[in-house]
């Protein structure tokens, strides 16, 4: 198996997928915000690839410009490190309609028309002389309506610190390079302030956003001990929750001491350190009712028995059908994305079972919730969404950017500024021996065309693991995260020049003396967890599996009389 899974899906590529590339015409009229962060995105682009024409503090000028123009709501205090919650939103989008209007009008085309890096640069130059006098009436008349609102400092705060949210899409197997870009990213100083997930990227991401800081290695370790018999069992004769497939999911087993609080708790959604949400796809209820035979348990009961011999061995009876019946899914008719973690009721949900509905392969993977508190949660979830059972949230949204955006725009996090990178590794590759997934990679991208404008990059990681490798060898994950790294190796000065902080006057960035509140829920040590997660790997031949049974079953026995 470890030689298969070594072979690439794809080949090694530096290939970045530009938002510049789909913008939608008319941008600056129909979402203002949206083509300031655009044009903002271009800045630094440019300075990146120029960077002798800005002095540093023409550069951090034009940045706040265009953060000033982009403000609409914001609640203070909420931006920059350890921001707090609670004092609510304040709008001002109104206020500085015109202020915004004439920084579209003056900066839009140099920065977004079909011009060199120089030229952008050297005309945005030209622009932030005539604007100085503007941004500096603009902003004491803003201080000056809102004195009992917000103070100076966190009005700079808002608009001088920029979060990075990472949104993590699906792809089975192949997403085991998002540890080595995890990995990547946080050598650089850059962990997530917010992770919207989807599907294998809703395991990784879960797992990210655990504790902080981030114990990227030991995580590494962890998911060399993951095996198909951990994380798989023969198909269920129930369901609840779910969509019936060839396996049930067993990932909540497998994770449950990862994610156990020290009071035996399943750890919740809000116990997270780094916030973190997933997309599910609700499977509207008519579409439910018109589901084929092959949908119902008892087909799927003894084919997932044969199929389990076989997955190891990097095939399965019934999982390419199967696979090619997942198209079928990512119609907007059959499916709705669902954001838990999104609201009160999802919010309370268990982490592992969130990830596990996320990553519910409609008709492959199956999985209901083992914890009795979650049933009547689901429940409710299901008639306020008025769907029939929670699958894969790739068939709504692989890389769900969209969704990712208007949640920070909706308050997520109280701060709007964000910068959005769309973490993709399933997309179209060339590999003859998996022609047989480009119907369902070429269905997933035309998602992309709605969800990529609303990215400020969108890194498409290559090669990869097959997407069917779920539980991969040591030395394939090792070759994975090499390709991880690579794959974000580029996007990493993009990253830290988009997030260094701004201001207008003075010498350094607003100052913000805090201690962060956000912390996680007490947790078992790594060392603890690794060690039972290695033994639970181990082989251990079937006649030693019946004699410490029966052994067990003695020991219980005697110890009743």
């Amino acid at each position: 198996m470890a030689n298969s899974e070594l072979v690439p899906f794809g080949e090694l590529s530096n290939e970045l997928a530009l938002v510049e590339e789909v913008e939608p015409p008319g941008l600056p009229g129909s979402n203002p915000t949206l083509a300031l962060q655009h044009m903002e995105a271009a800045l630094v682009r440019a300075d990146l690839e120029c960077p002798d024409v800005l002095s540093a503090e023409q550069f951090r000028r034009l940045r706040y410009l265009l953060s000033f123009a982009r403000l609409t709501v914001f609640e203070p205090g909420a931006a920059g490190p350890g921001g707090t919650r609670g004092r609510g939103d304040v709008t001002v989008g109104g206020e500085i309609s015109g202020f915004r209007s004439r920084v579209i009008d003056a900066l839009y085309n140099p920065l977004r028309g079909r011009t060199s890096a120089q030229e952008r640069l050297d005309a945005a130059k030209a622009v932030l002389a005539n604007f100085a006098e503007d941004v500096e009436y603009e902003r004491s008349l803003l201080l000056e309506r809102h004195g009992n609102d917000f103070s100076a400092a966190e009005l700079d705060t808002e608009l001088g610190y920029k979060t990075y949210v990472a949104v993590l899409g699906g792809g089975g197997g192949a997403g085991y390079v998002y540890l080595g870009g995890m990995q990547r990213m946080l050598a650089a100083g850059l962990p997530p302030a917010y992770m919207l997930t989807n599907s294998f990227g809703a395991i990784v991401g879960s797992v990210m956003a655990r504790v902080l800081p981030v114990p990227i290695e030991d995580y590494v370790a962890w998911a060399k001990t993951v095996t198909y018999r951990g994380v798989l069992a023969p198909a269920r004769t129930r369901r609840r929750h779910g969509l019936n497939g060839l396996f049930s999911l067993q990932f909540d087993e497998f994770a449950k001491e990862m994610f156990t609080r020290e009071d035996g708790e399943p750890m919740r959604m809000t116990d997270l350190a780094i916030p973190y949400e997933t997309v599910v796809a609700g499977v509207r209820k008519q579409s439910f009712d018109r589901l084929p035979g092959q949908f119902h348990p008892s087909h799927f009961t003894m084919m997932g028995v044969r199929a389990l011999e076989h997955l190891k061995l990097g095939y399965a009876p019934g999982v390419v059908n199967r696979l090619w019946q997942v198209a079928a899914f990512i119609d907007s008719r059959v499916v709705k994305p669902i954001v838990l973690g999104g609201d009160d009721l999802t919010a309370d949900f268990n982490v592992v079972d969130a990830a596990s509905f996320s990553s519910a392969i409609p008709g492959i993977l199956h999985h209901e919730s083992s914890d009795p508190r979650m049933w009547g949660l689901l429940d409710q979830l299901l008639v306020e969404k008025d769907v029939a059972a929670l699958v894969d949230g790739g068939a709504a949204s692989n890389v769900p950017i969209e969704l990712a955006w208007k949640r920070i725009q909706d308050g997520r996090l109280g701060t709007r500024n964000a910068c959005f990178i769309g973490w993709d590794c399933f997309h179209p590759q060339w590999n003859p021996r998996h022609l047989w997934l480009q119907p369902i990679t070429q269905a997933l991208q035309l998602q992309m065309v709605r969800n990529a404008p609303f990215a400020d990059r969108v890194i498409r990681f290559s090669p990869t693991l097959s997407p069917v490798t779920l539980a991969a060898a040591p030395e394939a994950i090792d070759r994975a995260i090499e390709w991880g790294n690579a794959s974000v190796e580029s996007s990493v000065p993009f990253v830290q020049r988009l997030t260094e902080p701004v201001w207008w006057q003075g010498d350094q960035p607003p100052q913000v003396d805090r201690t962060p509140t956000r912390i996680s829920a007490p947790l078992q040590p790594m060392t603890t967890i690794l060690d039972g997660a290695r033994r639970a790997a181990e082989y251990v031949p079937r006649v030693t599996r019946v004699r410490r049974r029966v052994a067990a079953v003695g020991e219980r026995i005697r110890r009743s009389q």
